[in-house]
């Protein structure tokens, strides 16, 4: 077996160089080859799984929610796994596949794992493997990236905490398989996997193999209501706010006259968006985990 590892050298406050020699020496005395290569840049991750995914058992992303949306995009299409080594600030689809956060575990999981299908969406022409949030939530994520004092949860917490002055709804036109929303949106949260920010469940009900997404809507909701509900985005019963609504579909259509905020596995689309299209390919990537102790999040 032989797998090529990418890495981002500023995830985890640039900690990745100093694990490093540890992993190495958990994959050569289980027999496992390996390549390494630096990511230099945006978008670079994607361009070298997109140059190795033909000569290698499986890619390993050794980074964060960023560095494993770049190997999924050059992974898409191939039968080539990908393998998660995660150290960034949400490691969300980690979270959402039960891989652990620890690199001793994770590097366990990676060589006792097996691959399994889970199911891959598009937005706008890109991949992503776990959530899209729109409004809210995509305005979060942009701010988040200002923090550099704290770190994991933390980080999201402080900025749903700080935006909730900042942020009002946008009228918007949505579209899904069996039904249609029209007018004010605080936030939408496209879930293929159950985990958003750090462990936080806006979709709690997300079966990441199921092939359709669960989604909230939270229409207009004052922020103090939200600060009083806070402990529901941990607790997976968000759905007990009278404003939130849950779906299921295979496909989103969205348009606006403002901008929507948008994230997509954490990432931020450039330039200005204001229509919205978001399908799901059903088994469209393979994941190594240890599947078997999964315990949420998975069809049986």
């Amino acid at each position: 077996m032989k797998t090529l590892i990418i890495m981002n050298p500023k995830a985890g406050r640039g900690k990745t160089s100093k694990i490093l020699p540890k992993i190495e020496r958990m994959l050569s005395s289980a027999g496992i080859e390996f390549d390494v290569e630096w990511t230099k840049e945006p978008t670079h991750g994607t361009e070298i799984t997109k140059a190795a995914v033909n000569d290698y058992d499986f890619i390993t992303a050794f980074g964060g929610d960023g560095t494993v949306n770049e190997v999924v995009n050059g992974l898409a299409g191939s039968e080539t796994p990908l393998g998660v080594l995660p150290i960034g600030t949400g490691n969300d689809l980690a979270r959402s596949c039960g891989i652990p956060l620890t690199p001793e575990k994770a590097v366990d999981a990676l060589i006792n794992g097996t691959p399994r299908k889970i199911d891959l969406g598009t937005f706008n022409g890109r991949y992503f493997s776990n959530v899209v949030g729109i409004g809210f939530d995509g305005y979060s994520s942009k701010e988040s990236r200002k923090i550099t004092k704290l770190r994991g949860t933390l980080v999201y917490i402080w900025v749903v905490l700080k935006t909730l002055k900042k942020y009002s709804s946008i009228e918007m036109s949505i579209e899904l398989d069996n039904d249609s929303i029209q007018g004010p949106t605080y936030l939408i949260s496209v879930g293929n996997g159950w985990s958003v920010g750090g462990g936080m469940q806006l979709c709690p009900q997300a079966i990441i193999d199921d092939g359709e997404f669960s989604i909230c809507h939270i229409s207009e909701v004052k922020p103090m209501k939200v600060v009083r509900n806070f402990l529901k985005l941990f607790n997976g019963k968000i759905d007990d706010m009278e404003e939130v609504t849950m779906y299921k579909s295979k496909t989103m259509r969205i348009t606006s006259d403002e901008h929507l905020p948008i994230h997509y596995d954490g990432e931020i689309p450039e330039g200005e968006v204001r229509s919205v299209e978001i399908d799901i390919i059903p088994g469209g990537l393979s994941v190594i985990s240890k599947w078997d102790e999964v315990s949420r999040g998975i069809s049986s």
